[in-house]
């Protein structure tokens, strides 16, 4: 938890604060001292009310441009003595701070232009301020530059320019294309290596999007992070950079990915700790299995998960969808989830029909509050819990409904929803199964946001795709930054999956090194690129030497079924149904079959199995995937 600040750590935390508070007063004192002063020196010889006034004013604003109103030689009051000084060094400190902070902005300005890690954020919002302050304590040392269309204030930039961030305001609908063209070579827009959309609104996100992508020339690879919580607008920024794309192949340098609060709340709390060691524990019977093994072995020796949501509100659909993907472990059964909550029936029925794929990747049991309490439910589960999410947004239910639950699921690991902003350390148990979430802070972060560990493991598996296809005669596919959305986000769900199917290996072969996996996934896919060569004059015997690769490596063939079961259930999480054709307007796709024996069957040349199997084989990248995917 956090310690109390003292006084001093106070003072220091608001230092300008403070200094704007002193050099103010000691304008008011200069002024009245020297106000005072020149009104008894003058008032002895004009007697002229006005004249009087309009005199020991001229004279006040004499004594700060440097010159005294008052001969050397002539008596004076120690009232203007001492206003003669402090007066010309207050316009001093005056000055100076303005130099010192143009000469920053400056220095900020040529540091940031020539760095390799040089980051835009456009919109001082409550997340891009968050993302700035995250962003400035990160590993990389990223150079930050900040744009906003509005008015920032002089001491929260001051602020910004000494920590490094050169803060600049522009307004690109009202600003001709020359101050725009002065603006965006400054920044050397060109060279940047990421740029954030963080307005609140998405509009004017799409706005500032349209408007940079536009005049900007890519001259290296840059991810752009667009801030975006409606579709529509989302498919309309992807129209856009098509469109864009078209007319600009240095276009395709750019990466878009869109994002919002919900999005990477569900993203991060996923990425726990708690969270991957509560699915590993599914695992632990695929250490006893022997030596003997088959893909029907491996499937009953994985405990099905079973998740338990309280609370039903705007984060539950995105939660279901992240669960119906990184918890696919059993092929034969679906993840249980016990979703929990007053009006349950009803809420649920509007989630499911806003969401009419869910159904198909999850098993569902609902519980009302109004019909069976929290503790009669809890009593009466058949299958105990593997991880219990306390959504609900005001806490102190959910410290209500722990109490209860910790009674019969004290070591059960407990994902609690905190968005009070109060520290909530003494109220809770000490135990190590509590994970508070809902900070901001704790989403807008590289490791969240950017992704770019997952990131790299998507791309590697397209890769690897388009190198098939290209074997395949059937085009050399498309590079990562010219896939759609829809193809971006599959890959990525794909990586996120990895590390699932890495602990299941590592359980399998709990008595090997790691090294022995990777030269094991190594030997099968030398085996497995000596059936692509018979693939390229019979297709028929590649089919059927494929089904008997598989049959003969069970942990391969559990693990590609795993893998098409999961792309299934992604799928379907974005609405997509099966259909003759593949169509991502009408969101229609011929593989979507849950029988991995028909793909293997007569949908073989349609679905290519193989795809799932090269999934496998791009496993273990020695990479850290959001916490998820560590070396052992």
């Amino acid at each position: 938890y956090d310690k109390p600040l003292r006084s001093g750590a106070i003072m220091k935390e608001n230092r300008n604060y403070y200094k704007k508070k002193i050099y103010l007063a000691l304008l008011i004192i200069t002024f009245i001292l020297g106000f005072v002063s020149l009104y008894e020196y003058y008032s002895v010889t004009i007697h002229n009310p006005f004249r009087l006034l309009s005199t020991v004013l001229y004279g006040v604003i004499k004594l700060f441009l440097f010159t005294p109103p008052i001969a050397t030689d002539d008596k004076t009051s120690l009232l203007y003595e001492i206003a003669k000084w402090l007066a010309p060094i207050l316009t001093s400190t005056f000055i100076f701070t303005k130099i010192s902070n143009t000469l920053l902005h400056i220095k900020n300005i040529w540091f940031n232009k020539i760095s390799a890690n040089h980051i835009l954020v456009f919109e001082n919002s409550v997340m891009g301020e968050t993302l700035i302050n995250n962003l400035i304590d990160d590993k990389n040392s990223y150079k930050i530059s900040l744009i906003s269309k509005h008015f920032i204030d002089d001491n929260l930039k001051n602020k910004y320019e000494k920590k490094g961030v050169a803060t600049y305001q522009i307004d690109f609908e009202k600003s001709d294309k020359n101050e725009i063209r002065e603006f965006l070579n400054t920044v050397n827009i060109n060279n940047v290596k990421y740029m954030f959309f963080c307005s609140d609104t998405d509009l004017e996100n799409y706005a500032l999007y349209i408007n940079v992508i536009k005049r900007i020339k890519p001259q290296r690879h840059m991810g752009c992070y667009i801030k975006c919580e409606s579709n529509t607008v989302s498919s309309y920024i992807e129209d856009m950079i098509v469109y864009e794309r078209e007319k600009k192949e240095n276009l395709k340098k750019i990466d878009t990915t869109h994002f919002n609060q919900t999005d990477l709340t569900v993203r991060k709390i996923m990425c726990e700790s708690l969270v991957n060691e509560s699915i590993s524990k599914s695992m632990d019977s695929l250490s006893s299995m022997g030596d003997i093994i088959s893909a029907e072995q491996i499937d009953e020796n994985i405990k099905r998960m079973h998740i338990v949501v309280i609370g039903i509100n705007e984060l539950t659909d995105t939660l279901l969808k992240f669960i119906a993907n990184d918890m696919t472990t059993k092929l034969t059964e679906d993840t249980l989830i016990s979703i929990m909550d007053y009006d349950a029936d009803t809420k649920t029925e509007k989630l499911f029909a806003e969401n009419i794929g869910l159904k198909k990747t999850l098993d569902f049991h609902i519980t009302d509050f109004n019909k069976v309490p929290l503790y009669e439910s809890l009593r009466s589960m058949k299958e105990r819990p593997s991880l219990i999410f306390l959504m609900n947004e005001d806490v102190v239910k959910s410290l209500k409904y722990l109490n209860i639950i910790n009674k019969q699921f004290i070591d059960v690991a407990k994902i609690i929803r905190n968005v009070s902003n109060i520290d909530l350390t003494y109220a809770l148990p000490k135990d190590e199964n509590i994970k508070l979430f809902g900070d901001v802070s704790q989403i807008m972060t590289s490791d969240i946001l950017i992704r770019e560990a997952l990131d790299n493991h998507a791309k590697k598996f397209n890769n690897s795709y388009n190198e098939y296809s290209q074997l395949l005669l059937m085009g050399g596919g498309s590079s990562w930054n010219e896939l759609s959305y829809v193809k971006k986000t599959s890959s990525r769900l794909s990586a996120m999956h990895a590390g699932v199917k890495e602990d299941i290996l590592r359980k399998i072969f709990f008595d090997k090194s790691q090294d022995f996996i990777k030269n094991y996934l190594n030997k099968k896919f030398e085996e497995f690129k000596k059936l692509e060569e018979i693939m390229k004059t019979d297709n028929e015997k590649f089919k059927t030497e494929f089904r008997e690769f598989l049959k003969a490596n069970p942990i391969l063939d559990f693990l590609s079924s795993l893998e098409h079961k999961r792309w299934c259930n992604s799928y379907y999480t974005m609405n997509f149904v099966y259909g003759e054709k593949k169509d991502e307007n009408l969101k229609t796709h011929p593989c979507l079959i849950d029988d991995w024996n028909r793909v293997l069957g007569d949908k073989f040349d349609i679905c290519h199995p193989e795809y799932d199997l090269l999934s496998v084989f791009t496993l273990f990248l020695g990479e850290d995937n959001n916490g998820k995917r560590k070396e052992a």
